[in-house]
């Protein structure tokens, strides 16, 4: 049953990967550069709480098998307005970060790795001063 649900999240995740992807790439350097930001924030914000994939939903939905954020957000990457596709990608990336960061499932596994390039591709698309390098790093530990 667990592995079940493992791949069916995992599928999930890809389709929307491919849908915040998308919304990444459309991007120009000083909305990547915003989103960099943002999602560095969000990465952050998301690592205090004691369950962080849980990061942008309310308690009564703690007992469900995940989130739903990252489907709200992956959804809201396709939106018209720039500052909600900008917000929904960084939230979405927070989300699946940590969601995925220590899972036992290879298929998971491969979902982190998508993260972290989408992250990779973020932070080297906008030129970052050192300090700000040195806390994206600091971030992800």
């Amino acid at each position: 049953m667990v592995t079940f649900l493992a791949q069916a999240r995992q599928m999930m995740l890809q389709r929307q990967a491919k849908a915040v992807a998308k919304a990444i790439r459309a991007m120009d350097v000083a909305q990547r550069k915003a989103t960099a930001d943002q999602t560095l924030a969000e990465i952050q914000a998301a690592a205090v709480l004691p369950q962080p994939h849980w990061h942008g939903c309310n308690d009564a939905m703690m007992y469900r098998p995940w989130s739903p954020v990252a489907s709200t957000a992956a959804r809201r990457c396709r939106d018209r307005s720039i500052q909600l596709r900008l917000r929904s990608a960084a939230l979405w990336l927070a989300v699946v970060y940590h969601e995925t960061r220590q899972t036992q499932h290879a298929g998971l596994q491969g979902v982190h790795r998508q993260v972290l390039g989408m992250l990779r591709e973020l932070r080297e698309s906008s030129k970052s001063t050192p300090a700000a390098e040195a806390a994206w790093f600091k971030a992800a530990a």
